[in-house]
């Protein structure tokens, strides 16, 4: 009898309050409105400092893990829950400012980027796992502030109205993704099904 996939689904944030609606929890948002899709509970799993949520298919369990180590952190979260896990394919959703909202481009292994949660994983995981990108866009620069410190107020910054509306689509979009990637969880079908470009394309 073949054994069950085990599968990880990564939503990479920053945990609390002040931090909740804000772009660079996207990872944070998608996998709350997954769980909540499929009525899922989150666990507080001590060991791994995250929550969890547990899904089992015919084929593969899956867990969601949401790390609670602020973002920097990330790979610590990670790396202990695969230390008490056999993990056959991880997949990791975060934001990415070199999409525009509404495009998700599902890729596997290189560069992070410059996503600090993305780092952190790498240095303790390997880059080797597959990414959901999930588009922010770019902030608009200022002339009365450095760029770093533009990237760090647009990324922790509050969706706005008008983007919420992109966001929920994007959200839904995002369940059909997952659920496909359960059932599907290799990079060339996930890539070939919902790599996306812009929000018509979610909508």
């Amino acid at each position: 009898m073949q054994s069950k996939e085990c599968l990880l689904i990564v939503g990479l944030g920053n945990p609390g309050e002040k931090y909740a609606h804000t772009r660079h929890n996207i990872g944070f948002i998608m996998l709350d409105v997954f769980a909540k899709h499929h009525h899922l509970t989150w666990d507080c799993d001590k060991k791994s400092q995250a929550f969890c949520a547990r899904l089992s298919t015919p084929h593969a369990s899956i867990f969601c893990l949401k790390p609670q180590t602020f973002m920097n952190l990330s790979g610590e979260s990670v790396a202990s829950f695969c230390k008490y896990h056999t993990i056959t394919q991880m997949l990791v959703i975060h934001d990415d400012m070199d999409l525009c909202l509404g495009a998700v481009r599902f890729k596997q292994g290189g560069s992070s980027g410059g996503h600090n949660g993305l780092k952190s994983i790498d240095s303790l995981c390997g880059n080797a796992y597959m990414r959901m990108r999930c588009g922010i866009g770019k902030p608009t620069l200022s002339q009365s502030k450095p760029k770093e410190q533009c990237v760090i107020d647009y990324v922790l910054g509050d969706f706005t109205h008008t983007e919420q509306e992109t966001l929920d689509s994007l959200c839904a979009y995002g369940i059909k993704a997952l659920d496909f990637f359960i059932a599907n969880p290799t990079l060339q079908a996930i890539q070939n099904a919902y790599n996306t470009k812009n929000v018509k394309d979610i909508i």
